[in-house]
C-alpha cells in the first residue's frame, strides 16, 4: 500500500480548484472530483472539546480528528453565485476593480485564492441582502477585564491563505477597493479612507511599504497592476499606514527623556502583585522575576511601592516582596495619535492585520488545565501572551477613538494558538475564506513539501518523518529542560548531526545536476528552527563543520548560508527580542494541513 501522491499538483492557480486528493489517514490517497471542503484538524497534543456553540464548526467523519469549516463552506458558495450573477449591488468603482483584476490577457494575472480572498470580504460588505442572509459572522467579543476598560467588539474577518499564495497583493487590493470608493462617494460609511495595516515585526513592516499609496508607479498598485494608471491621483487621496504591534505599547513617561526618572505626567497604570529576587529579571511560570539591582531602582524611583516587607518563602528560600506598580504611560489619545501619524482625525478605518494570529484576546479565566502546550517553553509562551495582549489593546484603542469600520486578518494559521483553554488550536470563529497548504500545493502556488515515508528502522512512521518530535523524544529530561523549558541546544545538534548532513549530502545531489544544465543559480538549503538563538546556534555549527574540513558538511554546505542567517537575524532583532520565534521563515511550517508534520517546527529543503 502507498500513502504517497503521485501528482500533486492538480489545478491551474489562476482558476478554482475542481480536483483534490482525498488523503485519508494509513489509506491509499484517491484524487476526487470538485472542490475539497474547507476543514480543519484538531491538534493531536491533547484532548480538547472546542466551544461549538457559534455555529462555525461541525465534525466531518471522513477524517479523524477533522472539523468543517460550515461558516467558511456557506459563504464560499454565496460568493460563487454572487460571482457568477455579476457582482449584483457592488458599486460601479467596485466593479470596474474586478473587471481589471480578473480580465484576461493580464501580463501578471492574480492567482484565485487572491481573488477569492478580495471577492469574500467585498460580497460581506456589498453582496445583495438576499445573498448575505444568514450568514452571520461572529464578532471578536471583549472579555470582561477589556469590556470593563472600555472596549467594544468590532468587526473582524479572517483569510486564511497559505504561505506564498500572494497575502500582500490582496493587502493591497482591499486597500485600493476601500479608498476608491470612499474617494468616489465620501457618504458612504462602508468605505474607508485611512487603511491602518500592522505586522508582527521590522522586517516585515519594511517590506509592506510597497503598500504605501504615495509610492507611485513604484508602489504595489503599479508594479503589480492592482489600480489602473488614471485612478492613481484618487488613491493618492487616501492614506496607508504600514507599522508593527510594538506601536501600540504605551510609552513610559520619563523626564528629559530619562524615564529612570519618573514623571507623573500622563495615565498612571498601577497593579499589586508578588515579585521574587532572581538571578535576572523575567516572567516565567506566571511569577515575575527581578534582579535585587532592579527592584531597588524601581523602589528607588518611585516606580514600585512595597505593600508587605521582603520574606523568603517556599523550598528554595526565595526572597519575595508584595509590591504595587505605578507607572505613568502616555494616554490612550497620544498613543492612537502616535501610531496614525499624518492621519490627524481620520476616523472610520479600515484596518488590515497581517499574520494576525498573532493577535487575538487571551482568555486569562479558562480553564487552562485544558490547554495543550504549544509553545514548548514558558518565556516563549510569555512573550507570545505580551505580543496578542499589546497588539490586540492597541486596536481597541483606534477603535474607541477613532473607529474601525472593518478589521481583515490575514494568515496562513488563523487560529488561537495558546492561552484559551480548550478552545487553544482553534480557527478563529470570524474565519471566512480558506484557501490552505493542500489548497496551494494542488494548484502550483508554492513548493511541495517532501517527507519522509520509510526508512530501515522497519517502524510504521520513519523517525525523521517529524524531526524535531524525534530529536525531543532523544533527549533526557534535563535535556529537554522540563515540561516548560527550553532544550539545551547542543542537545539538540548532537542528534541533528545525521539528518542534517543527509540533506545536505540531497543538496550536493541537486547542485551537481543544476550545474550540468544553463540553471547558473544554486538550490538553496533551509533550516527552520524554533528560535533565533537556536538558529544562530545552527549556523555557527554548520560554519564551524564547514570550516573543519569535515567532507560531509564541506562538501554539502554552501558558504552563502551565512549572509542569508545574517540578514534573517538582523530582521529580527532590529524590533523583536533576542530568541523570539522565527515569524518570517517559519510561518510555513505551522501549517495544519500536514498534520503529520509539528505545526511549529520544519526542517525542509
Amino acid at each position: 500500500m502507498s500513502f504517497e501522491v503521485p501528482s500533486p499538483i492538480l489545478c491551474s492557480p489562476y482558476a478554482e480548484p475542481d480536483r483534490h486528493w482525498f488523503i485519508p489517514e494509513g489509506a491509499t490517497p484517491v484524487e476526487r472530483d470538485g472542490r475539497r471542503p474547507a476543514f480543519v484538524f484538531q491538534p493531536r497534543d491533547g484532548e480538547l472539546s472546542w466551544d461549538l456553540a457559534d455555529g462555525t464548526l461541525a465534525k466531518l467523519p471522513e477524517y479523524d480528528r477533522a472539523w468543517e469549516l460550515t461558516l467558511v463552506n456557506r459563504i464560499r458558495a454565496r460568493v460563487a453565485e454572487w460571482r457568477a450573477a455579476g457582482y449584483p449591488n457592488a458599486t460601479g468603482t467596485t466593479i470596474d476593480l474586478l473587471a481589471h483584476w480578473r480580465r484576461d490577457g493580464r501580463q501578471q494575472p492574480l492567482f484565485f485564492a487572491q481573488i477569492e480572498a478580495v471577492e469574500t470580504v467585498l460580497f460581506l460588505v456589498e453582496g445583495r441582502p438576499d445573498l448575505r442572509q444568514g450568514l452571520a459572522v461572529p464578532l471578536d467579543e471583549p472579555t470582561a477585564e477589556h469590556a470593563a476598560a472600555g472596549a467594544r467588539a468590532f468587526l473582524r474577518y479572517a483569510c486564511k491563505m497559505a504561505t506564498g499564495s500572494g497575502k500582500t497583493t490582496v493587502m493591497g487590493m482591499l486597500a485600493a477597493w476601500s479608498i476608491l470608493n470612499k474617494v468616489v462617494n465620501r457618504a458612504d460609511a462602508r468605505f474607508s479612507d485611512l487603511v491602518l495595516i500592522v505586522c508582527p515585526n521590522v522586517t516585515i513592516r519594511d517590506r509592506l511599504r510597497e503598500l504605501d499609496v504615495d509610492g507611485g508607479d513604484a508602489s504595489l498598485y503599479r508594479t503589480r497592476d492592482l489600480v489602473p494608471a488614471h485612478l492613481m491621483p484618487r488613491l493618492a487621496q487616501g492614506r496607508v499606514v504600514v507599522t508593527n504591534w510594538h506601536v501600540f505599547e504605551p510609552r513610559t513617561q520619563g523626564v528629559g527623556g530619562d524615564t529612570s526618572r519618573v514623571s507623573k505626567i500622563g495615565k498612571a497604570v498601577t497593579r499589586t502583585e508578588r515579585v521574587y529576587i532572581g538571578d535576572k529579571s523575567t516572567v516565567a511560570r506566571g511569577e515575575r522575576y527581578l534582579t535585587l539591582a532592579d527592584y531597588t531602582r524601581l523602589a528607588a524611583s518611585g516606580e514600585i511601592e512595597e505593600v508587605e516587607p521582603p520574606t523568603t518563602s517556599g523550598a528554595g528560600e526565595r526572597v519575595s516582596a508584595l509590591v504595587r506598580w505605578t507607572r505613568y504611560v502616555e494616554s490612550d489619545a497620544s498613543i492612537v495619535a502616535r501610531v496614525l501619524g499624518r492621519a490627524k482625525g481620520k476616523q472610520n478605518i479600515l484596518v488590515l492585520n497581517d499574520e494576525a494570529h498573532h493577535a487575538y484576546r487571551i482568555r486569562r479565566d479558562d480553564d487552562e488545565d485544558e490547554a495543550i502546550d504549544l509553545f514548548g517553553d514558558e518565556e516563549q509562551e510569555q512573550e507570545y501572551v505580551r505580543e496578542a495582549t499589546v497588539w490586540i489593546e492597541g486596536l481597541d484603542r483606534v477603535n474607541a477613538l477613532r473607529g474601525i469600520n472593518l478589521c481583515v486578518d490575514l494568515s496562513a494559521t488563523p487560529y488561537y494558538l495558546g492561552r484559551m483553554g480548550r478552545d487553544s488550536g482553534r480557527p478563529f470563529p470570524w474565519l471566512v475564506s480558506d484557501f490552505g497548504l493542500t489548497d496551494a500545493i494542488e494548484s502550483g502556488l508554492v513548493k511541495v513539501p517532501q517527507l519522509a515515508v520509510r526508512d530501515n528502522t522497519g517502524a510504521e512512521r520513519p523517525k525523521y518523518h517529524n524531526l524535531w518530535r524525534w530529536i525531543m523524544s532523544c533527549l533526557t529530561p534535563a535535556e529537554r529542560g522540563g515540561r516548560r523549558g527550553s532544550p539545551k541546544v547542543e542537545a539538540v545538534l548532537k542528534w541533528a548531526h545525521t539528518p542534517l548532513v543527509l540533506v545536505a549530502q540531497d543538496w550536493e545531489r541537486v547542485r551537481t545536476e543544476w550545474a550540468a544544465t544553463e540553471e547558473s543559480r544554486p538550490p538553496v538549503l533551509i533550516i527552520v528552527c524554533r528560535d533565533t538563538k537556536l538558529a544562530k546556534a545552527t549556523y555557527e555549527w554548520i560554519v564551524e563543520e564547514w570550516s573543519s574540513g569535515r567532507p560531509a558538511l564541506r562538501d554539502a554546505v554552501a558558504p552563502q548560508c551565512g549572509r542569508r542567517r545574517e540578514h534573517h537575524s538582523r530582521g529580527l532583532q532590529g524590533g523583536e527580542r533576542n530568541g523570539q520565534r522565527c515569524d518570517d521563515i517559519g510561518r510555513a511550517g505551522r501549517s495544519r494541513a500536514l498534520d503529520a508534520v509539528h505545526p511549529r517546527h520544519r526542517w525542509s529543503s
